[in-house]
C-alpha cells in the first residue's frame, strides 16, 4: 500500500470513528422522560379550581356546596427527613365577588422516584416516577389507609376542561369499582407545568331495588385559572 492510499484510509478509519462516537454520545446526552414538569413545585405557583361536592343521606336528604379553591405554593423548605419540601397554602371563597379565606395547609414533596401530596395529614403518593402506563403503584404506602392500587391510564395527552385546552396531560386513575350496590370512582388529571387541573371522586352505596343513592359523598374539582 502507497503513502497515499495509507493516509487515505486512515483518514477515513478516524472519520468514520469520530462519526460513530458522537452518534453515540448523542444518544447518551438525550435525557430520558421523567415526568416532573407536571408536578410543578417552585414557590409562587397558584391554580384554582370550582368545587362542587354532594353528600348523600337517605334519612336526611342530601346536601350541596358549591365554593371557589385557591391553592399556592408558599414557599420551600427542608422537612424532618432532609428533603426538599413545598407549603401549600390552601384559600376558599363562596364565589368571585367574596374574599379569599385561608382554609387549611397542606405540604407536598417532589422526589426523584415520587409526587407526595400531605392532605390532612395523610400523606399520598400521587405519581411515580418515570412516568408510564399500565405501571401500578400503592398510592397509601405513605400512610396508614388500605392499600390502594394507582396507574396512569392517559400519558402525554390533550385535555379540554372548563374551555382550557392542555397540550400535554396524564391521567391517573385510583379506582374504578361499581357494583349493583356501591360506586367507588376516582381520577387525577395533571398538565404540565401547571399540576392538577381536573379531580373527580365517588364513593355511594346505592338502594338495590330502586338504584337511587343512599347514602356517599361525590365532588370534583375543574380548574378556573392558573399563574405564578
Amino acid at each position: 500500500m502507497n503513502k497515499i492510499l495509507k493516509y487515505r484510509f486512515l483518514y477515513l478509519f478516524i472519520l468514520t470513528v469520530t462519526l460513530f462516537y458522537s452518534s453515540c454520545k448523542e444518544e447518551i446526552l438525550d435525557p430520558p422522560f421523567l415526568g416532573y414538569e407536571y408536578f410543578p413545585n417552585e414557590a409562587g405557583i397558584w391554580v384554582e379550581y370550582q368545587v362542587d361536592s354532594i353528600r348523600y343521606d337517605d334519612q336526611f336528604g342530601h346536601d350541596t356546596f358549591n365554593f371557589e379553591l385557591r391553592e399556592t405554593i408558599e414557599s420551600k423548605f427542608v422537612d424532618n427527613e432532609g428533603r426538599d419540601a413545598q407549603r401549600i397554602e390552601r384559600y376558599k371563597r363562596g364565589d368571585s365577588t367574596a374574599n379569599w379565606q385561608i382554609k387549611d395547609v397542606w405540604y407536598a414533596n417532589l422526589t426523584s422516584t415520587t409526587a407526595e401530596k400531605v392532605e390532612e395529614n395523610v400523606r399520598f403518593v400521587k405519581l411515580n416516577f418515570p412516568l408510564k402506563l399500565d405501571r401500578p403503584w400503592d398510592g397509601n404506602i405513605y400512610n396508614t389507609l388500605d392499600e390502594q392500587e394507582y396507574e396512569i391510564i392517559e400519558l402525554n395527552e390533550p385535555y379540554s376542561i372548563n374551555g382550557m385546552n392542555f397540550d400535554s396531560t396524564v391521567t391517573v386513575l385510583h379506582i374504578e369499582f361499581i357494583t349493583l350496590v356501591s360506586e367507588d370512582y376516582s381520577i387525577e388529571v395533571y398538565a404540565k407545568g401547571v399540576g392538577l387541573i381536573h379531580k373527580k371522586f365517588i364513593s355511594t352505596v346505592l338502594d338495590q331495588n330502586t338504584g337511587l343513592i343512599k347514602t356517599g359523598i361525590e365532588f370534583e374539582y375543574i380548574i378556573t385559572g392558573y399563574g405564578s
